[in-house]
């Protein structure tokens, strides 16, 4: 039975090649040969990395941000529509910082625009985090898919872990964006709802804005009003497609690393031994133990890129918990309180996933001990089994995130949780202490 003809297209050169079940090289114009390999899943061929889980949610997110996540200068990009969705976002900064000055005695407004500022802040440095790092996360990525199509076509049944670690990660960055996509949706037709039922109470007409800003213009006029409601949401706009690219590339790179472990994980289960040629056993032995070096490298390299985000994402959200909780507490059940359930949730789901992130990295890259154990070592020759003893002592330093001085795990996640309730009970001590 013959290969499914098909045509793919290129990431560097955008161009449709044809492609069977085999390898397929595109010689692209800046004479960078890209590879990949597919199969005929109707013909019983073995797949290999599945093009439409890798990285999907990712490049979407990037796309609407007006970055090509493929390619590592900005030949492809759309530098047009990022300098506006920043730039209108970075200046935002301005009428919320002087909503904050301007309403320090009261707390639910000037909660309202701290958070706010907090998640632009946030935003800012992603944004300076993949401007700075970008040429290195897109290396990173093709260095992934290079050694995991390599894995799987060495050992067919690997793909079964690559796609399914690609499946979790899709499912997850898919549930975020939806999350973030409800805020950013609800940011907008929030001063609708405030307006009209203010209206059916009062009889009255105020206009509100998704934000809490101070303006040096009356944004209670009609001309005004309409710009100034664009501005407020070019930057949610901004603000959560810069978030959504930057954290669901983090989440790609954690299940993708998770996968590189657990492939070095099984073939160390079913290293068999050869005592008829112990040179070869000791080799596949040293070839697996690359696998995972190269593993621990990649993660710590991804380590060190992502501290920076980490850090201020805990720091943060952690901030924004504080004061959106209490903008929560305060407004529950108005239709108002809606907006920040879900930009509260969304909060929460960020914070769990980077904390589920670190920890997953963590425990796949500490488990290669176990499977260390679990492998046929009695089995094996002198030299193979003290090469497995000295794997074993290196494998119990696993791999991991790090914001500079504390690691994302569920431990800490908890303690956030913990200590913005804290706060959030704090606030509103003091709000009811102002309205008495």
């Amino acid at each position: 039975m013959g290969t499914w003809p098909m045509k793919v297209v290129c990431h560097h050169c955008h161009m449709p090649h044809p492609l069977g079940g085999h390898t397929y090289v595109c010689m692209c114009a800046s004479g960078r040969i890209y590879k990949a390999l597919t199969s005929c899943r109707v013909h019983g061929l073995t797949a290999t990395m599945d093009a439409a889980y890798f990285l999907r949610v990712q490049v979407l997110a990037f796309r609407l941000m007006g970055y090509d996540l493929w390619n590592s200068s900005s030949s492809h990009d759309r530098p047009q529509l990022t300098l506006v969705v920043i730039g209108l976002m970075g200046l935002f900064m301005a009428p919320l910082f002087f909503s904050i000055l301007h309403n320090l005695t009261n707390v639910s407004i000037m909660s309202d625009a701290m958070g706010s500022l907090l998640a632009i802040m946030l935003t800012l440095v992603k944004y300076s985090v993949f401007v700075y790092y970008r040429k290195r996360f897109v290396q990173l990525i093709y260095r992934i898919r290079d050694i995991l199509e390599r894995e799987i076509k060495a050992l067919p049944e690997t793909a079964a872990i690559v796609e399914a670690e690609n499946r979790s990660d899709q499912s997850l960055s898919l549930t975020y964006m939806r999350c973030f996509i409800g805020a950013l949706i609800f940011a907008g037709i929030k001063p609708i709802v405030i307006m009209i039922t203010t209206r059916l109470r009062t009889g009255l007409t105020h206009l509100e804005l998704p934000h809490s800003g101070v303006y040096p213009w009356n944004d209670q006029a009609p001309v005004p009003y309409a710009p100034t409601y664009l501005w407020n949401l070019m930057a949610s706009y901004g603000a959560v497609t810069m978030s959504l690219a930057m954290d669901t590339l983090l989440f790609a790179f954690t299940y993708n690393v998770c996968a590189v472990f657990k492939i070095a994980q099984h073939r160390i289960r079913h290293l068999l031994p050869r005592s008829q040629a112990p040179r070869q056993e000791f080799q596949a032995l040293v070839k697996v133990l690359e696998l995972h070096q190269t593993g621990l490298l990649i993660g710590t390299q991804l380590g060190h890129s992502l501290r920076p985000l980490v850090f201020m994402q805990f720091f943060v959200t952690a901030l924004q918990l504080c004061f959106l909780g209490f903008q929560l507490a305060d407004l529950f059940p108005s239709p108002e309180c809606i907006y920040f359930v879900f930009f509260v949730g969304s909060l929460l789901i960020a914070l769990f996933i980077y904390s589920h992130c670190g920890e997953n990295m963590k425990q796949a890259s500490a488990d290669f001990a176990i499977a260390l154990y679990d492998s046929n070592w009695v089995d094996f020759a002198p030299p193979t089994k003290r090469l497995l003893i000295v794997a074993i002592m290196r494998a119990q330093r696993p791999c991991q995130l790090n914001g500079y001085f504390f690691e994302p795990n569920m431990a800490t996640f908890s303690a956030v949780v913990r200590s913005a309730i804290s706060y959030v009970m704090m606030l509103r001590s003091f709000s009811a202490a102002e309205q008495s």
